[in-house]
């Protein structure tokens, strides 16, 4: 039998706890993602089981959703990512994180399984229903303003003023530069464009949505002491963002009600 003094014992668990830290911190993305994907399998089969423990079941799901989510926050994003959560959540109980999730996912594509899911959520949780995005004439001709992503309107800016720079003083260093000149113009104009359309996104951008994840009481100020306009605010509630104050948020209904709800009672896609 080996024997070894309480100080070396000490040091030799703080090099286990020191190594298995450093390669819990180098986990990567993929594996996390494995994990939290066998475990929400895992809770499939225990629901699949004749004897199975449904609260057991919720809890397995429950954390599956919370790996997925961890993953997200860490700066992942991709729609099978955020469609896994959004399933997690849902199996788990929590229709209305599922809807966010769902939401989330909407946001960086719009694809029919996505459309299937959030149909299905919505038809579940059976609150307000969201109302279509207007469609006016301004809208449609400035598609490239209120459509385009701050990301692709930048990309444009960053390729097209340069260029039209360049082909200009091209331009007027050679003879024959009518056409150059007129590129020139196109593209600066296009750039400009575009630089305008992300400043005014930056510096006004439209009202966030969010999603109710407690219920509650939509009153007319940011308190309680504040008289209820809303009596009843269900779990799922899609809501637009208009104010924040300290702890409390100014919501605006798909009605257009507005009220105040507790900041930690609502969460923006």
């Amino acid at each position: 039998m080996i024997w070894i003094s309480r100080s070396s014992f000490v040091l030799f668990v703080a090099l286990v706890a020191v190594c298995g830290g450093a390669r819990a911190w180098g986990v990567s993305p993929e594996e996390r993602f494995a994990e939290a994907q066998a475990l929400f399998e895992a809770a499939q089969k225990r629901v699949a089981e004749e004897k199975a423990d449904p609260v057991e079941a919720q809890r397995m799901f429950h954390e599956a959703a919370g790996r997925f989510a961890a993953i997200a926050a860490d700066g992942v994003a991709s729609v099978n990512l955020f469609v896994n959560t959004a399933n997690a959540y849902h199996f788990a109980g929590d229709n209305a994180r599922a809807l966010l999730w769902y939401l989330r996912a909407e946001k960086l594509a719009n694809t029919p399984e996505v459309r299937s899911g959030l149909a299905t959520l919505r038809r579940i949780i059976n609150a307000e229903p969201r109302p279509p995005e207007r469609t006016s004439i301004g809208r449609v001709l400035m598609f490239w303003h209120y459509d385009l992503s701050r990301w692709t309107k930048q990309v444009f800016m960053l390729v097209t003023y340069p260029l039209g720079c360049g082909l200009l003083l091209a331009g007027l260093m050679i003879r024959r530069r009518r056409v150059l000149l007129r590129l020139a113009v196109a593209f600066m104009l296009i750039g400009g464009v575009m630089g305008v359309s992300d400043l005014v996104t930056a510096t006004a951008p439209p009202a966030p949505w969010a999603v109710v994840l407690e219920p509650g009481e939509g009153r007319s100020g940011n308190g309680p002491a504040y008289s209820v306009v809303v009596p009843s605010v269900r779990m799922g509630q899609e809501v637009r963002i208009i104010e924040r104050r300290s702890d409390w948020v100014r919501v605006e209904m798909p009605s257009g009600v507005r009220c105040w709800l507790p900041a930690e009672a609502c969460e923006p896609v």
